[in-house]
């Protein structure tokens, strides 16, 4: 035994130029594909005896189908071989089309796989008949033999890439028409009978309530940072999430309210039946605008405002009563500044002097100093219900930046 030669690992034969072949041996080939030709029929029925005792997955095909695409490759393989070109890249273009036919068509990708491998197995079994009839020069059977069940192996990454292509296609679409499912719901434009029929496709239910969230985002990548953080915040997939762009405003239907969103800003709605949930939306716009203007940031809803939306609304009113208490503050010289600021902390903190000073790290009397002051300049008795509610709708007014220029007609 220790003077056996060891076996060497069998060499791989590669197609050669069918062109380079002497004339005897082209000669052959011819006489070869001709006799294939006459065989294509045998070769789809034995294809499909294959295939329906073996590849279930192929039930979805009638038995014509399937002899059709049989004869399809034989037809290809024997147009290659008449002009003297090996088939490899006219069968890698025809793979590809029939692959996405097949996974549209729900056949699966491991039936695909296998369903080739039998077919490259009768087409050699059939090959090595005719090879033996015509008497093909065995070098090169055997380079056929090696070069198909080489393709064979690479045909199941091309199965494997078509159908990445194709689920990624399908994920597409669903998120288009999640998009518009959303849009159409939060824009109020979604017919309720439709709205009835679809709710179910995206798994809702047509007579539950959902809350509205609006958000701003900048860029594609901002509205993908979102959108997740919206998806982690209520717990859902982040591809299921029914968000959408709703003019310039980011709009998603969500089961309820997120809990927390650190850094970003989220307005949310009521919970409303789905058929209202359009005047959920409106509301949680209005939150956004607010809660933006007065740089809010986490989850607000409207509740969290108070009478905050109430400073953004009333223009042309705001503009006389500016002018009419607020002209001699803005007169005061360099302390009009430490003025209005210390009477907008006094009222944040319901006219408690000391909490007042603490925040603004200054004496208690110095707060009372400057309230009086602003009163003095203004005219408005922060004792009197009706002043204070005017000094702290001007005073926030003048915070938020769309309103800042002072004396101006707005």
């Amino acid at each position: 035994m220790e003077n056996e030669t060891p076996m060497a690992w069998p060499v791989h034969r590669r197609m050669p130029d069918l062109a380079t072949l002497d004339e005897s041996a082209r000669a052959k080939v011819m006489i070869a594909t001709e006799r294939l030709r006459s065989l294509r029929d045998v070769y789809g029925d034995r294809y499909l005896t294959q295939v329906r005792e073996h590849v279930p997955g192929y039930t979805v095909l009638s038995d014509e189908e399937i002899r059709l695409s049989a004869r399809r490759f034989m037809d290809i393989l024997l147009a290659e071989l008449s002009s003297l070109r090996v088939p490899d890249d006219a069968l890698r273009e025809v793979l590809s089309e029939y692959a996405a036919e097949r996974v549209a068509r729900g056949v699966p990708l491991d039936a695909l796989a296998i369903g080739y491998q039998l077919g490259s197995r009768e087409m050699l079994a059939l090959l090595d008949e005719v090879a033996a009839e015509v008497d093909l020069p065995l070098e090169l059977l055997l380079a056929v033999h090696d070069s198909t069940w080489e393709f064979s192996n690479e045909a199941s990454s091309v199965f494997a890439r078509v159908k990445h292509e194709m689920a990624l296609e399908q994920a597409h679409f669903d998120a288009e028409r999640r998009s518009a499912f959303a849009a159409g719901v939060l824009g109020g434009v979604y017919p309720a009978e439709r709205l009835n029929r679809d709710a179910a496709v995206f798994g809702l239910d047509p007579q539950a309530h959902y809350v509205a969230l609006a958000a701003r985002a900048a860029t594609a990548a901002d509205a993908d940072a979102v959108r997740r953080i919206i998806a982690s915040a209520v717990r859902l997939p982040a591809d299921r999430l029914l968000i959408a762009q709703v003019g310039t405003i980011l709009g998603c239907i969500t089961p309820k309210a997120p809990h927390s969103t650190p850094d970003h800003l989220v307005a949310v709605g009521p919970a409303l039946p789905l058929d209202r949930l359009g005047d959920g939306f409106d509301e949680a716009v209005l939150v956004l605008e607010t809660a933006g203007q007065f740089g809010m940031s986490g989850v607000v809803g409207l509740p969290d405002l108070g009478p905050r939306p109430l400073v953004l609304a009333g223009a042309h009113t705001a503009a006389g009563l500016d002018a009419r208490h607020m002209t001699a503050l803005d007169e005061a010289g360099r302390s009009n500044s430490e003025i209005e600021q210390t009477a907008q902390v006094y009222l944040e903190c319901d006219q408690q002097a000391p909490e007042a000073a603490r925040r603004l790290a200054v004496h208690p009397n110095t707060v009372r100093y400057r309230v009086n002051r602003f009163q003095h300049l203004t005219g408005l008795d922060l004792r009197r219900t009706e002043d204070l509610v005017t000094a702290w709708w001007l005073l926030n007014r003048r915070r938020v930046p769309s309103h800042s220029h002072r004396g101006e007609t707005r």
